[in-house]
């Protein structure tokens, strides 16, 4: 590759901020062939269909990469049961597997380079208590705390027992808990029984 080519591509994911898509790169006239060298050469990272990451190896990655990359190669998706909830500041230990809600009908591939845990949503309720955070790299979907509780508990089998006991110990613990919201979005999920119980609010 020649040098004036090289710096050319360097400086195009400087400018977007270390990330760019492969369409963004064909736009600028960069070869499919530039990019697997690039990728070969360790310059780039291949971070999923489509979407290419600047190595930086004195700075690493932006905090929560896998939040980003993975709402980047799925506008629609949201970070959801207890990767919302390390999100959201209720459990200190990012989950081993990054936990995504999408539609049902929603068949976008989703294979990043670090694990997932998909989870299938009907239309009811899936757009509700979405918070959409803007970084410099592209917007975070997340579900707001209660509902990530929620779903934290709907999803136990997949999360464990220890992580599930610890988010709810911390949940309980806050101050301006808003349970009935809660308690309505579980409802409405026909988990209602279960959540009262993990909850610790079974009506005497």
């Amino acid at each position: 590759m020649l040098l004036n080519t090289y710096q050319k591509v360097i400086s195009l994911f400087e400018d977007a901020n270390g990330y760019m898509s492969a369409s963004e790169l064909k736009n600028a006239r960069v070869t499919t062939v530039q990019i697997r060298e690039l990728v070969n050469k360790g310059v780039l990272e291949h971070v999923s269909h489509g979407h290419y990451w600047l190595i930086d190896k004195e700075k690493g990655k932006p905090e929560n990469y896998q939040l980003i990359e993975t709402c980047m190669i799925n506008p629609r998706a949201v970070i959801c049961a207890d990767s919302a909830c390390y999100y959201n500041g209720l459990i200190d230990r990012q989950p081993e597997k990054l936990s995504v809600a999408t539609l049902k009908t929603d068949r976008s591939r989703m294979s990043l380079n670090f694990p997932i845990s998909r989870h299938y949503y009907s239309d009811l309720a899936f757009e509700q208590d979405v918070n959409t955070i803007t970084t410099p790299y592209g917007n975070i979907r997340v579900y707001d705390t209660e509902r990530s509780v929620c779903d934290a508990i709907r999803f136990r089998d997949d999360i464990g027992e220890e992580m599930l006991e610890l988010i709810i110990d911390r949940f309980l613990a806050q101050k301006n808990v808003q349970m009935g919201r809660l308690l309505d979005y579980a409802d409405a999920m026909r988990v209602g029984k279960i959540v009262r119980i993990r909850l610790k609010q079974i009506e005497e």
